[in-house]
């Protein structure tokens, strides 16, 4: 089973699991099940932040993934045989947790250099605030942005379902995306083909018996992707799987 950070592996916030249920090829609907385990230490609650910014003055987000390939839900090198899908919602506050603890060195060790593909698999069963920042963020994939909005959003991710995806904080944030034509995202955002987009990676991910979020799988090549069994939401969590995924 794809794994669901135990207390261990994040300190704040709460057991993260979620049932999708497929009817045909279209969705039906996606049921979240709170498991209340709450994490020790913290209150549990993720309030929004600033957007970190390097010396500068580009956010930390943006200077992390410069000069990366991106194409659609991919950052790295295209010709990079082992890919690493990772299922996320963008309110989950432990998908947070892995975004600043641990995807830089994810980043800088691994894509950077060529051996690893990222590949964003959003889903949206927290509530309204999900479906709307995964819409941004996949239109800003139709222009090879998506990595750029994902950080981003992570880095001013506020309190669940408070609200806090206001169109003005959305405005704020791709304006900060260098080349990304804003209006076409705004216009893509709200588009058939972006929803069709989310409920095939619903789908799979109920193909792969995610239950879950963030939940990390590996594919070499064209074969069926595994899940990578991550205790730990660290840098040291991903390495010696990562190390071993790409020994093959």
């Amino acid at each position: 089973m794809p794994p669901v950070p135990k207390p261990s592996a994040a300190k704040s916030s709460r057991n993260r699991t979620l049932l999708i249920v497929l009817g045909g090829a279209a969705v039906v609907a996606v049921v979240l099940i709170v498991g209340g385990l709450l994490f020790t230490g913290g209150s549990g609650n993720t309030s929004l932040t600033v957007t970190s910014a390097t010396a500068s003055g580009k956010p930390a987000a943006l200077a992390l993934i410069e000069g990366i390939p991106q194409k659609g839900t991919i950052l790295g090198n295209p010709n990079a045989q082992v890919r690493m899908l990772q299922y996320e919602d963008l309110q989950c506050p432990i998908c947070k947790r892995y975004t600043d603890d641990a995807f830089p060195s994810v980043v800088n060790e691994y894509v950077k250099p060529g051996r690893l593909r990222l590949d964003f698999r959003g889903l949206a069963f927290l509530g309204p605030d999900s479906g709307k920042a995964l819409r941004v963020a996949l239109a800003a994939g139709n222009q090879n942005k998506l990595w750029d909005v994902v950080g981003l959003l992570y880095a001013e991710q506020g309190e669940e379902n408070s609200g806090w995806v206001t169109d003005a904080k959305i405005d704020e944030i791709l304006n900060q995306v260098p080349g990304l034509n804003v209006a076409k995202v705004k216009k893509d955002a709200q588009s058939a083909a972006i929803t069709q987009q989310m409920q095939e990676v619903a789908k799979e991910a109920t193909n792969n018996a995610v239950q879950g979020t963030p939940s990390f799988f590996i594919a070499r090549g064209v074969n069926q992707p595994i899940p990578l069994q991550v205790t730990s939401l660290t840098p040291d969590g991903f390495r010696s799987l990562l190390n071993d995924a790409l020994a093959g």
